[in-house]
Protein backbone atom coordinates (compact mmCIF):
# COMPACT_ATOMS: atom_id res chain seq x y z
CA UNK A 1 0.00 0.00 0.00
CA UNK A 2 0.83 3.96 -0.64
CA UNK A 3 0.03 6.41 1.54
CA UNK A 4 1.04 9.91 2.22
CA UNK A 5 3.04 11.51 4.86
CA UNK A 6 -0.01 12.25 7.07
CA UNK A 7 -1.94 9.26 8.46
CA UNK A 8 -5.56 10.77 8.48
CA UNK A 9 -8.30 9.17 10.17
CA UNK A 10 -10.80 7.14 8.67
CA UNK A 11 -14.53 7.31 9.69
CA UNK A 12 -14.02 4.95 12.66
CA UNK A 13 -11.19 7.06 13.97
CA UNK A 14 -8.56 4.25 11.85
CA UNK A 15 -5.29 6.09 10.88
CA UNK A 16 -4.20 4.53 7.29
CA UNK A 17 -1.09 2.52 9.04
CA UNK A 18 -3.75 0.58 11.01
CA UNK A 19 -6.22 0.54 7.76
CA UNK A 20 -3.44 -1.32 6.10
CA UNK A 21 -2.97 -3.87 8.76
CA UNK A 22 -6.64 -4.47 8.89
CA UNK A 23 -6.32 -4.95 5.43
CA UNK A 24 -3.82 -7.10 5.22
CA UNK A 25 -5.49 -9.25 7.88
CA UNK A 26 -9.04 -9.54 6.14
CA UNK A 27 -7.25 -10.31 2.84
CA UNK A 28 -5.44 -13.80 4.51
CA UNK A 29 -8.72 -14.74 6.45
CA UNK A 30 -10.55 -14.48 3.26
CA UNK A 31 -8.21 -16.63 1.44
CA UNK A 32 -8.92 -19.49 4.12
CA UNK A 33 -12.40 -19.32 3.14
CA UNK A 34 -13.60 -22.43 1.64
CA UNK A 35 -16.20 -20.80 -0.99
CA UNK A 36 -12.77 -18.21 -2.18
CA UNK A 37 -10.35 -21.47 -2.46
CA UNK A 38 -12.84 -23.11 -4.76
CA UNK A 39 -13.15 -20.35 -6.88
CA UNK A 40 -9.78 -19.10 -7.55
CA UNK A 41 -7.57 -22.80 -7.26
CA UNK A 42 -6.64 -22.64 -10.82
CA UNK A 43 -6.80 -18.46 -11.44
CA UNK A 44 -3.06 -16.74 -12.03
CA UNK A 45 -4.28 -12.74 -12.16
CA UNK A 46 -3.35 -9.80 -10.19
CA UNK A 47 -5.14 -7.12 -9.10
CA UNK A 48 -5.15 -3.54 -7.42
CA UNK A 49 -7.19 -2.38 -5.17
CA UNK A 50 -7.13 1.68 -4.08
CA UNK A 51 -9.11 4.13 -2.02
CA UNK A 52 -8.98 7.14 -4.10
CA UNK A 53 -9.79 9.97 -1.31
CA UNK A 54 -7.12 8.58 0.70
CA UNK A 55 -4.40 7.79 -2.19
CA UNK A 56 -4.20 4.34 -0.63
CA UNK A 57 -3.65 1.33 -2.97
CA UNK A 58 -2.17 -2.63 -2.61
CA UNK A 59 -1.99 -5.49 -4.94
CA UNK A 60 -3.50 -8.74 -4.26
CA UNK A 61 -2.23 -11.77 -6.28
CA UNK A 62 -3.99 -14.78 -7.06
CA UNK A 63 -1.59 -17.41 -7.53
CA UNK A 64 -1.93 -21.22 -7.91
CA UNK A 65 -5.17 -21.00 -5.15
CA UNK A 66 -3.47 -18.69 -3.20
CA UNK A 67 -3.84 -14.98 -2.04
CA UNK A 68 -0.74 -13.13 -1.80
CA UNK A 69 -1.07 -8.99 -0.62
CA UNK A 70 1.42 -6.86 -1.81
CA UNK A 71 2.19 -3.18 -1.01
CA UNK A 72 4.32 -3.09 -4.41
CA UNK A 73 1.47 -2.57 -7.08
CA UNK A 74 2.01 -4.98 -10.82
CA UNK A 75 2.75 -2.82 -14.04
CA UNK A 76 -0.32 -4.17 -15.21
CA UNK A 77 -3.10 -5.35 -13.60
CA UNK A 78 -5.84 -7.85 -14.62
CA UNK A 79 -8.37 -6.27 -12.46
CA UNK A 80 -8.45 -2.81 -10.96
CA UNK A 81 -11.05 -2.10 -7.86
CA UNK A 82 -11.75 1.51 -6.82
CA UNK A 83 -13.26 2.84 -4.24
CA UNK A 84 -13.87 6.80 -3.80
CA UNK A 85 -13.57 7.39 0.03
CA UNK A 86 -12.65 5.30 2.74
CA UNK A 87 -15.82 5.92 4.62
CA UNK A 88 -17.58 3.97 1.93
CA UNK A 89 -15.13 1.30 1.43
CA UNK A 90 -15.41 0.50 5.20
CA UNK A 91 -18.57 1.04 4.91
CA UNK A 92 -19.56 -1.81 3.17
CA UNK A 93 -16.83 -4.17 5.82
CA UNK A 94 -18.93 -6.52 7.36
CA UNK A 95 -21.75 -6.67 5.16
CA UNK A 96 -22.97 -10.19 4.42
CA UNK A 97 -25.36 -9.17 1.67
CA UNK A 98 -24.73 -7.98 -1.48
CA UNK A 99 -21.86 -5.14 -1.85
CA UNK A 100 -23.60 -1.37 -2.84
CA UNK A 101 -23.28 -0.78 -6.20
CA UNK A 102 -22.11 2.81 -5.77
CA UNK A 103 -18.55 1.66 -3.83
CA UNK A 104 -16.18 -0.29 -5.52
CA UNK A 105 -15.72 0.31 -9.25
CA UNK A 106 -14.57 -2.76 -10.93
CA UNK A 107 -12.23 -2.32 -14.25
CA UNK A 108 -11.44 -6.23 -15.92
CA UNK A 109 -12.44 -9.12 -17.84
CA UNK A 110 -16.24 -9.59 -17.38
CA UNK A 111 -15.28 -13.65 -17.22
CA UNK A 112 -13.29 -12.67 -14.02
CA UNK A 113 -16.11 -10.39 -12.39
CA UNK A 114 -17.58 -13.60 -10.84
CA UNK A 115 -14.34 -14.84 -8.76
CA UNK A 116 -13.83 -11.03 -8.08
CA UNK A 117 -17.34 -11.50 -6.19
CA UNK A 118 -16.85 -14.06 -4.10
CA UNK A 119 -13.67 -12.79 -2.72
CA UNK A 120 -14.59 -9.37 -2.67
CA UNK A 121 -17.80 -10.93 -0.73
CA UNK A 122 -15.32 -12.78 1.89
CA UNK A 123 -13.27 -10.13 2.17
CA UNK A 124 -16.03 -7.53 3.25
CA UNK A 125 -17.28 -10.35 5.89
CA UNK A 126 -13.25 -11.29 6.74
CA UNK A 127 -12.76 -7.17 7.15
CA UNK A 128 -15.99 -6.42 9.30
CA UNK A 129 -14.87 -9.18 11.75
CA UNK A 130 -11.28 -7.71 11.68
CA UNK A 131 -12.34 -4.55 12.70
CA UNK A 132 -14.84 -5.75 15.86
CA UNK A 133 -11.80 -7.57 16.97
CA UNK A 134 -8.28 -6.13 15.60
CA UNK A 135 -6.05 -8.70 16.55
CA UNK A 136 -3.57 -11.36 14.51
CA UNK A 137 -3.29 -14.81 15.05
CA UNK A 138 -0.31 -14.50 17.83
CA UNK A 139 -2.98 -12.15 19.34
CA UNK A 140 -0.80 -8.73 18.61
CA UNK A 141 -3.15 -5.89 18.57
CA UNK A 142 -3.63 -4.51 14.99
CA UNK A 143 -4.36 -0.88 15.81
Amino acid sequence: MSHSPEFESSPGGLSKRAAQRLIQRAIVLAGRNRNVKQQIREADLTSVWSIEDWDLEWAVAIRRGKLDFDRRLPRQPDIQVRWPTAEGFFAEAGNKGPASPNQGQYEGPPQMRRMWDVLYHAFRVALGDVLQDPVDEEGTRLV
